[in-house]
């Protein structure tokens, strides 16, 4: 499993990281460039910059600007980083990327975005991206289903959407339902909490 930190969004922080762990990563674009930043209208380190210090895991880039997947891309490919996949791509974006070949590519399934549109896409793309707003929506049945369909797995972990005293509960049913995540989306400092799974 895959354990990757959530929201390391600096060059300097990237280089705190161990390098065993993977991270996700916000991306904009700037006056032609790519950037770091969660929040529009603001600034942030420069993804090429980024890059010249990744020697980590899984990097998921989570685009927050329309369109700069195919740049995004061309910088991957230019400084050998293999192990990503892109996270919340438009939808068109994303058949578009399916259609010229790109399977680094996350759907998400979470209680309010269902399984039709992962059904559809099995075998173009690799990932989904299990979100859990108000509980973990997945069980045994879903998960053979996803599996089955070829899918590679990734958690949000709970303290994402601001509950961090779910993680124990949610290792209790990944274990009781007899789930293996491909990967763990959480904080740094809560690693340790699900290494254990």
């Amino acid at each position: 499993m895959h354990f990757i930190s959530h929201r390391v969004n600096t060059v300097e922080e990237l280089k705190q990281l161990p390098h065993e762990y993977g991270v996700e990563i916000d991306l904009r674009d700037e006056g032609g460039e790519l950037i770091l930043s969660h929040d529009p209208f603001r600034t942030g380190d420069r993804f090429e910059d980024y890059l010249k210090e990744y020697h980590h895991g899984t990097m998921i880039l989570n685009i927050k600007s329309e369109r700069i997947e195919h740049k995004v891309k061309t910088l991957l490919d230019q400084f050998q980083i293999k192990d990503y996949f892109f996270l919340d791509s438009s939808f068109p974006m994303i058949f578009l990327l399916a259609n010229q070949g790109e399977r680094q590519v996350a759907l998400r399934y979470s209680e309010f975005e269902g399984l039709d549109t992962i059904r559809t896409m099995a075998g173009k793309v690799d990932w989904v991206w299990v979100d859990c707003f108000t509980k973990l929506p997945i069980n045994h049945e879903i998960f053979l289903e996803l599996k089955a369909l070829g899918y590679k797995l990734c958690l949000v972990s709970p303290e994402l959407q601001g509950r961090p005293e779910d993680i124990e509960a949610y290792k209790q049913q990944s274990f009781d339902e007899a789930i293996e995540w491909d990967a763990i989306c959480t904080k740094r400092y809560n690693i340790e909490r699900w290494k254990s799974l």
